[in-house]
């Protein structure tokens, strides 16, 4: 079998590091959300109330998606709509009790999945993904 080639091994990480994030996101059994509606669950929960405007730009989406996405988690009762206060023709978006306690049972499935299938790795496999994390985050940050 002849080596990889450069392009075959970017091709196998991508393809690798999306089955990851899949499996990942498999493990909170919450089917019922999007892709698009969990990173604005996120964003919510991370920077807080929010224009459906500022956030469409934040996540480089038209902005009629976005309303289409806050529409739907609204109606699942995970964001609130309540009114800017600073202009009155908006409103911001937030997180509702029950969003907040959503985003934390995904994230304690996803924790407490990779905590398991990372502990059955020998330590020189642990270390070597560690340290392999620190070079993706370097990746994503230039």
């Amino acid at each position: 079998m002849p080596p990889k080639t450069f392009d075959s091994e970017i091709v196998d990480f991508t393809h690798a590091i999306g089955l990851l994030l899949r499996r990942r996101r498999a493990a909170t059994g919450s089917e019922d959300i999007t892709m698009t509606e969990s990173v604005v669950l996120a964003r919510l929960e991370k920077d807080g109330p929010s224009t459906t405007a500022d956030m469409a730009r934040a996540e480089s989406m038209k902005p009629q998606s976005m309303g289409a996405t806050v529409a739907s988690l609204e109606e699942m009762g995970l964001v609130e709509r309540k009114p800017h206060p600073t202009d009155g023709r908006q409103m911001n978006i937030q997180l509702t009790s029950k969003g907040r306690a959503l985003r934390k049972s995904m994230g304690d499935a996803k924790r407490n999945w990779l905590t398991k299938v990372i502990a059955e790795l020998d330590k020189d496999e642990q270390q070597t993904l560690f340290k392999a994390g620190e070079i993706i985050r370097r990746l994503v940050e230039q």
